[in-house]
């Protein structure tokens, strides 16, 4: 109903010329209006009050006159001819400078290759006569025209509209009417929500010469100075390409998606990538883009700052590549890719490279809420790492965290703990090291993540004296062939590359990491058999009372060393704190450069046993214990990689680890594994 209305007021306005024709007999009129979203759509236009327009015949000037309330203009003439009409941009908007987006018949517009077009009808036209700056001094250097034919009867409806958010040139400097530049200084001037609308008016440049296959276009904005920070809320910087005859129509002169194989089956659109960005900015000064109040920031490549973007309220930001081209490719290093120092930015599809300090870095009091990153080549052996949580409440889900020369996730600092953050299902593979939780940094989550083939270990409590971090939740991930330990509660452990023997103690250490909770002791893993095939194993052990035990399972390798199982069980061993144990010394400390692939969990009982009974699956993915049941129930007894591991491979060539969790969330360093009982066979009831 409001746009009904809207476009009834535009008509009205454009047949008011008509009343005033019929009593000047000749007239050149029209009306000056903001076309706010960059659409060219009448139904959007607001009339523009004061614009100043000027009246050309034969190149001579003839007269100006300002639009009214309606924004409505009027020259009465004369006598026929050619006529000129200019509308100076510079008139209206204080401390801001709006660009073309729409013409009458006649207008002169824009062109890609340079040259202009005259337009037979009225619509688009971006940036005016030749995309330049506007000067309306002179007709020569005035961009945005329309030369009007006048014969026996008026010209109304030389209608002219422009838009504050819309960009239309790659150059940067002071005074360029439709830049980026331009824009963010519109966006601070004008209050209200702001969307940038990018409508270039040249041609995609070419940017690699490919040794087979079409050259990659996009465009780019190289800032000669730093870029004015965001101070207005609900600000849109959005690198979206539109089509300058169409402006809903994506350009998309850089179709794709990164990381999407040439030949793309249907199901393979659902899989979250970024989209190939058509614009990409080279930043100057010390930070890139700066929103200072709420803003969005959407579909482009950012580098050339030391901090390409920075956000100090709350903010969105997707689609985005940072240190790299819109190709991922490698541009130059900086030293943080996202800075969030206040406010909580949601981050969405976001690639972040070579970065020195920290692909994303969440400073204390600020909060990230991401999905679907790609982090890497970010931070140093000593310093920094891919991802960098200083503060409580953030959470990484789905994300690609890889090939960082720091850290994959630091949580916390030496000075800052970070607590009730939320790592889950990421792959976090070959940096320094996987995850490290600093002094204090308590109640963290790390869950379902796969974190393979980190130097320095999978999970790695990182040094404290009296500040442990605690009750912090490291649940059904799967480690594979991390340096050390998967899991290092104490990086003073003797031999922290080799999984410690559980004492089987109950109790807590305050001072200690996680309060120093044991591992599990798995006493049996058993193989039940149904007419002499193997269909499910039993897994069997001690813990304490109340605690959640979790199982990993590993292929036996030549790393997995045993001893016979036929050695005589050892009693009354004491431990270091003098406590008698009765253990099957059988399995030794086995190494931990190896995988460990949660299978699935269960409770420890009143008296701390537990047992926990798995499917093996054959190589259909079919239960063998059950020939009729469907592949969704074996998952239902398993968890994520469980259906997959669970078949494949001998019974014997397996074994079972163990981690412990008690009620709020401690969890305890791996247990060590003990392969399938050769000696011991259940039979399957039937």
């Amino acid at each position: 109903m409001l746009r009904f209305d809207r476009w009834v007021g535009v008509v009205c306005a454009v047949a008011l010329p008509w009343i005033a024709a019929a009593q000047n007999k000749l007239v050149i009129a029209g009306g000056v209006y903001e076309d706010r979203p960059a659409l060219a759509v009448r139904g959007n236009f607001t009339p523009i009050r004061n614009a100043a327009v000027k009246l050309y015949r034969g190149g001579a000037y003839l007269s100006s006159t300002r639009t009214d309330a309606a924004g409505l203009y009027a020259f009465p003439l004369v006598s026929g001819g050619e006529y000129t009409v200019a509308i100076d941009s510079r008139s209206f908007g204080e401390n801001a400078w709006a660009e073309q987006t729409f013409g009458p018949s006649g207008a002169r517009c824009a062109q890609p290759d340079g040259s202009t077009r005259m337009q037979f009808f009225e619509g688009a036209c971006f940036g005016g006569k030749s995309g330049a700056s506007d000067d309306a001094s002179t007709l020569a250097t005035s961009e945005h025209i329309a030369v009007v034919t006048v014969r026996d009867t008026p010209a109304t409806a030389v209608d002219f509209a422009f838009s504050y958010d819309v960009v239309t040139s790659t150059n940067d400097g002071e005074r360029i009417q439709g830049s980026l530049r331009q824009f963010l200084l519109n966006a601070n001037a004008i209050g209200g929500p702001d969307r940038m609308r990018f409508v270039p008016t040249s041609r995609a440049p070419e940017q690699r010469q490919p040794i087979v296959g079409v050259p990659p276009r996009w465009w780019m904005i190289t800032c000669l100075s730093p870029l004015p920070q965001l101070q207005d809320a609900d600000t849109v910087v959005d690198g979206s390409a539109y089509n300058f005859l169409s402006p809903d129509t994506f350009a998309n002169p850089n179709p794709g998606r990164l990381g999407e194989p040439p030949t793309l089956k249907a199901e393979d659109r659902s899989a979250q990538r970024i989209e190939k960005p058509e614009l990409e900015i080279v930043a100057s000064g010390p930070e890139g883009l700066v929103c200072n109040a709420r803003c969005v920031v959407y579909g482009l490549a950012l580098h050339g700052a030391p901090a390409a973007i920075v956000t100090r309220a709350d903010a969105r930001v997707e689609n985005v590549i940072l240190g790299g081209a819109p190709d991922a490719a490698y541009t130059q290093n900086g030293e943080v890719g996202l800075q969030v120092e206040r406010g909580t930015t949601i981050a969405r599809q976001v690639l972040v490279t070579a970065q020195t300090r920290g692909g994303v870095i969440v400073a204390p009091g600020a909060r990230i809420d991401a999905e679907h990153l790609d982090v890497s080549r970010c931070g140093g052996p000593e310093t920094g790492g891919g991802i960098v949580l200083l503060s409580d409440g953030s959470s990484i889900r789905a994300s690609v965290v890889t090939q960082n020369p720091g850290a994959g996730v630091l949580v916390g600092s030496g000075q800052s703990p970070a607590s009730g953050n939320t790592i889950d299902g990421n792959t976090i593979s070959s940096n320094q090291a996987g995850i490290i939780l600093w002094a204090g940094s308590s109640r963290n989550t790390v869950t379902h993540n796969d974190i393979m083939w980190n130097r320095l270990g999978g999970v790695t409590i990182a040094p404290y004296t009296n500040a442990p971090p605690h009750e912090n939740r490291l649940s059904a991930n799967r480690f594979d062939e991390n340096g050390l330990r998967p899991i290092i509660l104490n990086l003073g452990s003797t031999d922290p590359n080799v999984l410690a023997r559980s004492e089987g103690s109950c109790n807590s250490i305050a001072n200690a990491a996680n309060l120093g909770i044991a591992p599990p002791q798995i006493t049996s893993v058993q193989m039940v058999t149904d007419n002499g095939n193997a269909v499910r194993v039993v897994v069997r052990g001690k813990a304490c009372r109340g605690q959640i035990v979790e199982l990993y399972q590993s292929f036996v390798t030549s790393g997995v060393r045993e001893e016979s199982p036929d050695l005589p069980r050892v009693r009354n061993e004491k431990n270091s704190r003098g406590e008698t144990l009765t253990n099957d010394n059988r399995t030794q400390g086995l190494p931990s450069i190896g995988e460990f692939n949660y299978v699935g969990a269960t409770n420890a009982g009143a008296d701390g046993t537990f047992e926990a009974s798995f499917p093996l699956v054959d190589t259909n993915g079919m239960p063998r214990d059950n020939g009729n049941a469907q592949k969704s129930e074996t998952n239902e007894e398993t968890d994520i990689w469980a259906r997959d591991l669970l078949r494949g491979a001998h019974p014997n060539e397996r074994a079972f680890s163990a981690v412990a969790i008690d009620p709020v969330g401690n969890t305890s360093e791996m247990s060590v594994r003990r392969q399938v009982d050769r000696s011991k066979e259940e039979r399957a009831e039937r």
